[in-house]
């Protein structure tokens, strides 16, 4: 058998190499996020964190249970899906928010652990949310904590600090106004 050398002209290599160039960048954009599915239709069944719902007169508490310890604020970023969740279902129309309600508390409950491993309960901490405000969020425009940001108060338990103060480290450019009120 002889070995034939095959030599391909110039041109032709460089149109093979932005071919495969452009097909390179085709696989490297940014993955689209999972579908979120159909909206929550009620409060208690935003998300599985959600362990209660209670109405008052024009406040509603929603009481969350993050039941690991936290590792780097992996606590608060279930609390920003929570409350992405809790939008959503205000946006579809929630039933089991009252008619007068105008503000939604969330309540997140954790795992404290000390320096020595033991780990206590505890509620990490509250936030407040405008009824209104969450109807009005553009959740496409925003990123997954960016319900958080639209919090008007934030009162952090002991427990609380040092996941939110990792949160706010690992994920600056998301919870910036969240951060900013954790600050105050």
């Amino acid at each position: 058998m002889s070995q034939m050398s095959t030599r391909l002209p110039p041109g032709l290599i460089l149109c093979a190499a932005t071919a495969g160039a452009v097909l390179a960048m085709a696989g490297c954009g940014k993955p689209s996020p999972p579908p979120e599915g159909p909206a929550p239709t009620s409060l208690a069944k935003a998300d599985p964190l959600i362990e209660a719902v209670q109405p008052e007169p024009k406040v509603v508490r929603v009481i969350a249970r993050y039941s690991q310890p936290d590792i780097a604020g992996d606590s608060i970023r279930a609390a920003a899906r929570v409350a992405r969740q809790i939008a959503r279902a205000v946006q579809a129309g929630a039933r089991d928010l009252p008619p007068g309600a105008e503000v939604i508390t969330l309540d997140l409950y954790g795992v404290d652990v000390d320096k020595f491993g033991k780990r206590t309960p505890g509620r990490f901490f509250e936030s407040d949310f405008h009824v209104e405000d969450l109807k009005a969020v553009d959740l496409k425009a925003k990123g997954p904590a960016g319900v958080l940001n639209a919090g008007f108060d934030l009162r952090i338990d002991h427990p609380g600090i040092d996941p939110i103060n990792a949160w706010c480290m690992r994920y600056p450019h998301a919870g910036g106004e969240y951060c900013n009120m954790a600050g105050d």
